[in-house]
């Protein structure tokens, strides 16, 4: 697959509630607040961004220049008929050159716990990295104090597969133990029914 004719355009995604869209340079001081936010950093396991100057960098490593090199992508999450941006998530090391597998991750801010979106919005996702990137795996690590993580792959049909030993970091930068969870193409095709009602 040629990458950048098969998406010319950052993929703007839609379901019942959410709208799923990009994420733009001149939106660091989002990046630096909602990367900042105690939920969030203890959940991705990554400090806070060393502020403005730090958010812009990381906004262009981890969002921006990854749709640009077509290494993946970063949705930002609103609410249909709201502007602001509540959460991303999205793939990363979508391997090359044959492109069968990448890798998620997500992040919500707390507000919005709890009242599906995420799933909503995973679902939306897996299904476009399926069908549209023809990836055949998706792959998840979760570190293994973040149980609603772990609860929410598990409801979408993420295979556990095992624990990654020191394979991350947690927020204060300490080497710790994730669980790794996978999803094959064949499988989502399976729920049928399932994933349609959470898209």
């Amino acid at each position: 697959m040629d990458r950048k004719k098969a998406f010319p355009k950052f993929p703007e995604l839609k379901t019942r509630r959410l709208v799923l869209r990009e994420i733009k340079s001149s939106e660091a001081e989002w990046y630096l607040e909602h990367f900042s936010r105690k939920e969030i950093v203890e959940g991705q396991g990554f400090p806070a961004p060393d502020g403005t100057k730090g958010a812009r960098e990381e906004l262009e490593q981890y969002i921006v220049g990854l749709f640009r090199s077509r290494s993946g992508f970063r949705w930002g999450i609103q609410i249909k008929g709201h502007d602001d941006l509540i959460g991303s998530l999205g793939f990363y090391n979508w391997e090359k050159p044959y492109g069968h597998k990448a890798k998620m991750g997500y992040d919500l801010d707390i507000e919005y716990w709890g009242r599906g979106i995420m799933a909503e919005a995973m679902s939306k996702v897996i299904d476009f990295g399926f069908s549209k990137m023809k990836l055949t795996r998706i792959e998840l690590t979760v570190m293994r104090s973040n149980k609603r993580s772990m609860r929410m792959a598990k409801r979408l049909g993420f295979k556990r597969e095992g624990i990654l030993r020191q394979y991350g970091f947690n927020e204060k930068m300490e080497i710790v133990d994730e669980e790794l969870y996978s999803m094959l193409r064949q499988e989502w095709s399976e729920r049928g029914k399932t994933s349609t009602k959470l898209r």
